[in-house]
């Protein structure tokens, strides 16, 4: 059963498409996780709004090869499908000979923890802080006051599954689905909202900080992409692109608890 912090903004007794990412990206570790394999991709297909209410997540194996791992998630309400997500684990080995071109992305080193705060332990679900200087901090729904990059290094406070550690894959998926924000927020506040997130990693996640940083998006008749690359402290971690509609005026900081609204 959601609890109060898995609150939406989309819809009134609805649960946030991040919470449900992190939930995916548990029930997989849980089930389908294999040693000698790595989450190479996961995609969310979110082709209903997500009731706060009891939902099941049941995965099934695709293939189990000797590269490559494939299998589905399938989450449901009262026998309802709500979502779906394929992952995609590889084998590592190692990088063949040759030089390829890559862009120059530049380092930019994740936030150190610090002390702990209980206030915001008590009353916030995540930790957010701006990624690079001059991007703007998607944590807010509000419009911005001029068109700027969307950049933000995230770090959850709360457990996604009561009892069950936030492992550093669970933290990475919850990023994930942060690309939509990070990548639509502009003069007019968010007005896209996300049917999809496509998240993929070259290797394991570490660390408790991740980072969406904005790389690019475009818009024709309310259907939208966005880009955006994900790190962790060590750097480079993958990427995340998320398919959008345009949702004008929908978006409602004020169907989340008091103590999450954006200030």
């Amino acid at each position: 059963m959601p609890g109060l912090f898995a609150s939406g903004v989309w819809g009134a007794r609805t649960i946030s498409g991040r919470i449900l990412g992190g939930l995916i990206g548990h029930v997989l570790e849980q089930e389908q996780a294999e040693p000698g394999y790595r989450l190479a991709r996961l995609t969310v297909d979110m082709f209903r709004s997500i009731p706060s209410a009891p939902l099941a997540a049941t995965t099934s194996l695709v293939r189990a090869g000797g590269r490559i791992r494939v299998a589905d998630v399938h989450v449901s309400h009262d026998g309802v499908p709500v979502t779906r997500a394929t992952a995609v684990f590889l084998r590592p080995s190692s990088n063949p000979a040759g030089e390829i071109w890559h862009a120059d992305r530049g380092d930019w080193p994740a936030p150190a923890l610090g002390s702990p705060n209980p206030q915001l332990q008590a009353g916030s679900r995540a930790d957010v802080r701006p990624m690079v200087p001059g991007t703007t901090l998607t944590a807010a729904l509000g419009p911005t006051a001029n068109v700027q990059r969307g950049g933000v290094w995230i770090r959850e406070l709360r457990e996604v599954v009561e009892g069950t550690e936030l492992t550093p894959l669970i933290r990475a998926v919850l990023a994930g689905d942060m690309t939509s924000p990070t990548t639509h927020r502009g003069t007019a506040g968010i007005q896209y909202i996300n049917t999809d997130f496509t998240l993929t990693l070259v290797r394991e996640p570490v660390g408790e900080f991740f980072g969406v940083l904005a790389e690019d998006q475009y818009a024709v008749d309310g259907v939208s992409f966005g880009q955006a690359t994900v790190h962790d402290a060590a750097g480079l971690l993958g990427t995340c692109a998320t398919t959008t509609l345009a949702n004008p005026g929908k978006a409602n900081p004020a169907r989340l608890p008091d103590n999450q609204r954006p200030r």
